[in-house]
């Protein structure tokens, strides 16, 4: 199965869909996907639910990216979520025991988690702002 990160946007949010298996060998591309879309403003959502296999390597671009998200918004709102629908049973075991959603919002559906980051930039906008 090949692996491919496929970019989708919604409103303030890079929607970054992941297929097949990644692992260190996808990790480079998948942290400048994700640190392009943060440098640009947007929140992100990592979509896992058409994975079969993630490494720590991936774990790990979660993490520091949530991080980098939340440091870096200076008050814009951004953030970061995971899908793990309850499909990718491999994925949502693997992240239920390192515990990511102790850090990490970890939702069941893309749509959940947009909306959830939508919601986030909305309420950090001045009053009166647009958008």
């Amino acid at each position: 199965m090949d692996e491919t990160i496929e970019i989708r946007n919604a409103p303030g949010v890079a929607v970054l869909v992941l297929r097949g298996e990644h692992d260190l060998s996808t990790q480079a591309r998948l942290q400048a996907t994700v640190d392009e879309a943060i440098g640009n403003g947007l929140s992100v959502v990592i979509d896992l639910s058409e994975v079969a296999f993630i490494d720590s390597t991936v774990l790990a671009v979660i993490l520091h990216s949530h991080k980098r998200a939340t440091d870096e918004s200076n008050g814009r709102g951004q953030g970061l979520a995971v899908v793990a629908s309850p499909g990718a049973q491999f994925v949502a075991r693997m992240l239920s025991l390192v515990k990511i959603d102790d850090h990490v919002a970890v939702h069941l559906s893309r749509d959940s988690a947009v909306v959830s980051l939508q919601r986030i930039d909305r309420s950090a906008r001045p009053v009166g702002a647009d958008g």
